[in-house]
């Protein structure tokens, strides 16, 4: 198992980039390798998601794992009909600041739906991408299996509000058990659980948060979504598809379906949730690597 969060991103710079419009807090290791990668975690996380990974992929290339908007102490801006759209704005915004001409960018979750995004509306910064066990698309009716129920029967955007409204440690817990595989809830650690707990109960965090989350219950993040077709269309990128086995998202055969429609290489990790980067860092950094590097994913 690997160690504390903190002493896993020991090496990397932890900062906040300024950019023109947002001001992102990130961690980055590996400057010195030609390929840059850029991650961006699921909905209700934070910089911290990404300890057992950043450190490690940076032997073999370049990582910027970024805080998304309305996150952790990244900005919080007004949310729009379009948050997912706000989000590959700042994923834009942070190359931008950076200096960054093109990157691979990675989606977890609910990132998913940014990375379609920039694939859709800014494929020329990008070198290729990755999807996580999310995708900013409406599959077609009866494509996939429906997802499994939520744990506790509520969705996670509903918990979350819930939880926001008076934030403990054990509905923190709780609300991270529903993003891990079904039958390992003890990748839930307490540190963190501690860590999300401090972040859900600073109040900027919180109000932003509330708000984000408002917006994902009102449904708008999915009247943004593309169809099967649209999606179609930024297949001419390099792209990899991770997935689960153990969430309340969709199954095995989505991220099957998502690989077929882009031409994709598709990674599946057994005895995983959305987490997968989390749950199992040696095998989503491997193949993460392969993939840059341009092998075929094992």
């Amino acid at each position: 198992m690997p160690g504390s969060i903190w002493n896993e991103y020991l090496g990397a710079e932890i900062k906040f980039v300024q950019g023109a419009r947002y001001r992102s807090r990130i961690a980055e290791a590996g400057k010195e390798h030609a390929e840059t990668l850029i991650m961006t975690h699921g909905g209700g996380g934070h910089l911290e998601t990404f300890a057992r990974n950043v450190i490690p992929i940076s032997e073999r290339v370049h990582v910027i794992a970024l805080e998304i908007l309305w996150h952790g102490l990244s900005d919080a801006p007004e949310v729009s009909d379009n948050p997912a759209g706000q989000v590959a704005e700042q994923i834009i915004d942070l190359m931008d600041a950076m200096g960054i001409e093109k990157a691979w960018l990675h989606g977890e979750a609910y990132s998913g739906s940014a990375v379609t995004q920039v694939a859709r509306n800014h494929s020329e910064r990008l070198k290729g991408v990755i999807y996580e066990s999310g995708v900013g698309m409406n599959f077609k009716e009866g494509a996939i299996k429906p997802p499994a129920p939520p744990v506790g029967g509520i969705s996670m955007p509903e918990r979350t509000l819930q939880l926001l409204k008076n934030p403990d440690w054990d509905g923190v817990y709780k609300r991270l058990i529903m993003v891990m595989h079904r039958d390992h809830p003890e990748q839930v650690t307490d540190e963190l659980v501690d860590t999300r707990l401090a972040h859900y109960t600073r109040p900027f965090t919180n109000d932003a948060q509330t708000r984000f989350y408002t917006s994902l219950v009102s449904g708008i993040g999915r009247r943004n979504n593309l169809s099967e077709e649209e999606m179609a269309e930024t297949a001419g990128l390099k792209s990899l598809v991770v997935w689960c086995d153990g969430s309340a998202g969709a199954g095995p055969d989505a991220g099957e379906r998502l690989a077929g429609i882009l031409g994709a290489q598709f990674k599946l990790l057994p005895q995983t949730g959305f987490w997968a980067h989390w749950e199992n860092p040696e095998a989503f950094n491997k193949a993460v690597v392969q993939f840059i590097e341009g092998e075929t994913v094992a």
